[in-house]
């Protein structure tokens, strides 16, 4: 629980400083003169990142580790959108009293530049919406017993979203598949969902997670927000691994679990007779 707490601090503060860059950004724009029409779209490219922010630092659920990382990557470019505002104010002062005082127009240099950052900034904000997208909200049980999802859970995260960011979340397009097949909920709430369309959403490789050639780098998994119920097994690692010594290094991040009895974790790479011997009792 403490960790799922530091977790969630983690992610809130990155965002409190997102939000301040932010704000300089708009007192920078306002000390800049000029009449290009990307200098005019600044702001409304922050109130889409304000909207964004916002939303997953009121929506817990939301707040995954790939989540966070995106949050992490679109303060660095509003910090060099910020820098890049600042150094173009400062440089209009210094020349407001001389004849070659430069105002921002459209197609000059300046305006080429800004127009970059507010595109990374773009693909920034389109990226967080991705990864909110897969958020795994409501989802219960495990690969060995199938899985659910607690539909009154996720329907209230995904109205958020969808208000916000015009997306469903790609669980509620699951249920919705999964409801044409099924006469409808269980009494507990929950809705069936195959094993398969859970793991097309939730086990691709993060972006920043190192080669599996890379032996000076640490490795890096990260298992968030889900729940198990029962028999539990969980191994975050390769088995029958030659040259174990290039799988070295390894950063496993579990956080936010609810496991049942007889939960097992490895986490770690094994090979030759290790693994053999892992195989015959560790999923029985």
């Amino acid at each position: 629980m403490a960790e799922a707490i530091g977790a969630a601090a983690s992610i809130v503060g990155i965002i409190g400083a997102a939000f301040t860059v932010i704000q300089e950004i708009r007192n920078a724009r306002g000390r800049v003169q000029g009449t290009s029409e990307t200098l005019d779209n600044v702001s409304r490219h922050l109130d889409s990142i304000d909207d964004s922010l916002n939303l997953v630092r009121e929506e817990e659920r939301l707040q995954t580790a790939r989540v966070e990382l995106q949050v992490k990557a679109i303060t660095d470019v509003a910090t060099e959108l910020r820098s890049f505002l600042d150094n173009l104010a400062a440089r209009q002062r210094e020349k407001a009293v001389s004849q070659f005082f430069h105002a921002l127009k459209s197609g000059d240099r300046d305006d080429k530049k800004l127009q970059g950052i507010l595109d990374q900034l773009h693909q920034a904000r389109n990226e967080l919406g991705l990864r909110i997208s897969v958020a795994q909200v409501g989802l219960l049980g495990n690969l060995q017993d199938g899985f659910r999802i607690a539909f009154g859970v996720l329907e209230q995260t995904n109205t958020r979203v969808n208000k916000v960011l015009g997306i469903n979340l790609a669980l509620m397009d699951i249920v919705k598949n999964q409801a044409l097949k099924q006469a409808g909920q269980t009494v507990d709430g929950t809705i069936a969902v195959d094993a398969a369309d859970v793991l097309a959403i939730g086990m691709s490789t993060p972006d920043d997670m190192p080669s599996m050639n890379s032996s000076n780098e640490a490795r890096e998994t990260n298992i968030y927000g889900n729940v198990t119920l029962g028999q539990a097994r969980i191994m975050t690692g390769n088995i029958g691994v030659e040259g174990w010594q290039k799988m070295a290094g390894r950063k496993t991040t579990i956080a936010n679990n609810q496991f049942g009895h007889d939960v097992r974790i490895i986490t770690g790479d094994m090979g030759g007779e290790a693994a053999r011997g892992f195989n015959d009792s560790f999923w029985k």
